[in-house]
């Protein structure tokens, strides 16, 4: 897993804004490749809160360099489990930015 994703997905709120000692994982992940995620994602050691953490930091606000294209590259089939997992959290931020991000292709 990389570095950061179960403290990432440790949140709570918004997912334009989050805790200050969210900073650190926020930094890590941003320099990891889009093409380690999905693996990461697909470790069978992966929970819920990994999710949570993909989720936060794939659609919060500038989290990526390149985020439009970075999401864009992520397969269909995660991008629909994120997706998923935003809907259910019962957060309207959360599921809004999924939407937006994850429900279709955005290149």
């Amino acid at each position: 897993m990389p570095p950061g994703w179960k403290e990432y997905g440790s949140g709570s709120g918004r997912c334009s804004g989050y805790p200050v000692h969210q900073c650190v994982p926020g930094e890590l992940l941003s320099r990891v490749p889009i093409a380690d995620l999905p693996a990461a994602l697909a470790d069978p050691r992966a929970e819920e809160r990994h999710d949570a953490g993909a989720v936060r930091h794939l659609v919060g606000w500038k989290t990526r360099s390149r985020q439009k294209r970075d999401v864009a590259r992520l397969p269909e089939p995660l991008r629909a489990r994120l997706l998923a997992h935003a809907c259910r959290s019962g957060d309207s931020d959360k599921q809004g930015r999924a939407e937006r991000w994850l429900a279709t292709s955005r290149t």
